[in-house]
């Protein structure tokens, strides 16, 4: 029934059969909560309208608490790439975070047992409670663990519910000062190991970079499907961006229904916020390649807080490039904020 609803919404679309289709991304929330059956049809679905001969990148996101058996099934599906949510390894951090036990001592072997050919864990700092060493022991664990790719994500206050730290003691967001050093000190830890940090939150081996995320950094197309889903294409120099609504029951009644048009965006509107998505890149945004695809440079947008940005030492340029410093990583909204300022 969730098939069909996919399909019916794909169809919509009215992509021309035989596209190349670049990467695919299944995530948000647990998407190996269904099982591999459904992703060995959906690949079908994918074969009968689109060119797979150029996938680049098959991606399922995962926790720590698939085993490595489960994990064969989706490699055999299809996938190729894994990000596992492992948000740490440590039980009494696992314990503060809500999250499980971790059924596998090493879940980045057990991803390549399973048939994934690159694997990526995720990991989370900023918790109330984590002192520098037990995320320090995390990286450690990481690195041992090589994998292709590590994300790094900071707890954040606006990602906690109103209240869910009185009711159920979940996870509170720790000091900023010792989040900073967090920071910093993933750079320096995994840098050290071979890791490339290449966004404010990834850091891959060379030629690891999950490209389908780099898709977004890099304002290209994508299609989402699915409820929460959302989806960016351009038509005449317009961007167009919806999203479907989280209603699992109207979405399998009529998937178009769910539809929600977040906005249209040309002209300076669209370079502002690409520059904002190619500014969380840590090469930054080549100004020339900027200036050819919409018209401006993307000096211009930040010319009118220039001073100050460069005297606080939250940007670095030149006549070819512009990009964050690491302290403009770590206070990146300060940056973006003033990029939406019409100065």
């Amino acid at each position: 029934m969730y098939l069909n609803a996919v399909t019916r919404e794909l169809d919509a679309l009215e992509i021309p059969v035989g596209g190349i289709l670049y990467s695919l991304y299944v995530g948000g929330g647990t998407p190996t909560l269904i099982p591999p059956e459904f992703y060995l049809s959906l690949f079908q679905v994918a074969s009968d309208r689109f060119d797979l001969a150029g996938l680049a990148e098959a991606t399922i996101e995962t926790d720590g608490e698939v085993n490595g058996d489960q994990l064969a099934g989706y490699a055999r599906a299809g996938f190729d790439r894994v990000s596992i949510g492992v948000k740490s390894f440590d039980p009494r951090i696992r314990d503060i975070l809500g999250a499980g036990g971790l059924p596998e001592l090493d879940p980045v072997a057990s991803a390549r047992s399973a048939g994934f050919s690159s694997v990526g864990v995720d990991l989370i700092y900023g918790i109330e409670g984590q002192s520098m060493e037990d995320f320090t022991g995390d990286l450690e664990r990481t690195v041992n663990l090589e994998p292709d790719h590590i994300s790094l994500y900071m707890l954040e206050e606006s990602e906690i519910e109103p209240g869910i730290e009185e009711e159920t003691g979940g996870p509170g967001e720790g000091g900023p000062d010792l989040a900073a050093a967090m920071f910093r000190e993933s750079a320096r830890v995994l840098g050290a190991a071979g890791y490339r940090q290449y966004e404010i939150t990834n850091f891959a081996r060379t030629g690891q970079e999950s490209l389908h995320n780099t898709v977004y950094w890099e304002d290209g197309d994508f299609i989402g499907l699915g409820p929460s889903a959302h989806s960016s294409l351009t038509m005449d120099g317009t961007r167009i961006r919806w999203r479907n609504r989280p209603d699992i029951d109207a979405y399998l009644k009529d998937p178009l229904s769910c539809r929600e048009e977040l906005s249209r965006e040309e002209g300076t509107d669209r370079a502002r916020d690409a520059l904002i998505l190619g500014l969380r890149m840590t090469k930054g945004m080549h100004r020339p390649s900027f200036a050819r695809r919409y018209g401006f440079d993307p000096m211009e947008f930040l010319k009118p807080h220039l001073a100050e940005l460069t005297e606080l030492g939250l940007i670095k340029y030149s006549a070819e490039r512009v990009r964050l410093t690491t302290r403009g990583m770590l206070l990146s909204n300060e940056v973006f904020v003033r990029v939406l300022d019409d100065g």
